[in-house]
């Protein structure tokens, strides 16, 4: 569960495809942490689930929170 402060603002999911062909797949989550950001999260598409988005957005506004 996200914290209180924090508010998803968009989350779409992207492909990037290298050399050979392979397509990556993942999902860029967008939002803001109080009244500071936007930024951005990239979790890997395979295997995305709400608990794991919400884990690494979670730690990176511990990151950037200001009191």
């Amino acid at each position: 569960m996200l914290l209180p402060d924090i508010r998803i603002t968009k989350q779409v999911e992207d492909s990037a495809y290298d050399l050979d062909g392979v397509r990556t797949s993942h999902i860029r989550v967008e939002f803001v942490v109080g009244k500071h950001g936007p930024f951005v999260v990239r979790v890997p598409r395979e295997g995305f689930t709400q608990q794991t988005r919400d884990e690494l957005v979670n730690a990176f506004a511990n990151e950037v929170r200001t009191s």
